[in-house]
């Protein structure tokens, strides 16, 4: 304010009010806007004898004050957050509705408003965690297939070359009665990947007094790509393929 002053009244600096005012805002390090503030509290002090008083210390009002609008918008993100994910945006979005509008009496806020309010609310952006998987291995029509397999697999493995961890081979079957059908068997196992037609979102907001959700292994439709592999032969193909 006395910086601009000063300018304003130097006959050596002929300047305007306005000149004045950005003139002292970029001598302080402030942006040009700054100025139209500096000429507000000058008008104050000249028009009403008071010098403009600081905030700092003083509480700021905010919406999330009212403990109705905080709860209502904390209940809204606790169901988004069961369903999908959300954003600050969706906070903004949510705001305007008519209720909140009627709420707030019409009042609107920014997305960096609506982050600050998920951060107050304690909820924080992070990668999201998944808990246990919903597979059902403990069945008893999966335990029953289970035990049914192991029991078929040790009569196969007598068909079987066994090989130790140097590939080397430990062991070929022997004469002996079997079941009718060819003697030798050769073991096939298949490497795969697999490509889901919609990622899951890695990082979003989660509350503090969230638990960790059962989720389906399924993300949409997928596709799957396999490798047959012996340890005979290595790797399954036809001629170059």
């Amino acid at each position: 304010m006395v910086g601009t002053l000063n300018f304003f009244l130097d006959p050596e600096v002929p300047c305007t009010w306005r000149q004045a005012s950005i003139l002292a805002s970029k001598a302080a390090g402030r942006s040009k806007k700054y100025a139209r503030t500096i000429r507000g509290w000058l008008v104050q002090y000249l028009t009403a004898n008071k010098l403009p008083l600081h905030g700092y210390g003083y509480p700021r009002h905010t919406l999330l004050n009212d403990e109705d609008i905080a709860e209502r918008l904390q209940e809204h993100l606790l169901q988004l957050s069961k369903d999908s994910f959300f954003s600050a945006a969706d906070v903004v979005k949510f705001m305007k509705t008519p209720e909140m509008q009627e709420k707030t009496r019409g009042r609107s806020i920014s997305e960096r408003t609506a982050r600050r309010w998920l951060r107050k609310l304690d909820w924080r952006y992070k990668k999201r965690t998944n808990g246990m998987y919903i597979d059902g291995h403990e069945r008893p029509d999966v335990v029953a297939y289970r035990e049914k397999f192991v029991g078929r697999w040790k009569r196969y493995e007598l068909r079987m070359v066994a090989y130790d961890n140097d590939g080397d081979v430990a062991s070929t079957p022997k004469g002996f009665e079997v079941e009718p059908g060819p003697f030798r068997l050769i073991l096939v196992t298949h490497d795969e990947s697999t490509f889901y037609e919609n990622d899951r979102r890695k990082f979003v907001w989660g509350h503090s007094s969230q638990k960790n959700q059962p989720v389906k292994k399924g993300e949409g439709q997928s596709i799957m790509v396999s490798d047959f592999l012996t340890l005979e032969w290595g790797r399954l193909k036809h001629e170059d393929k």
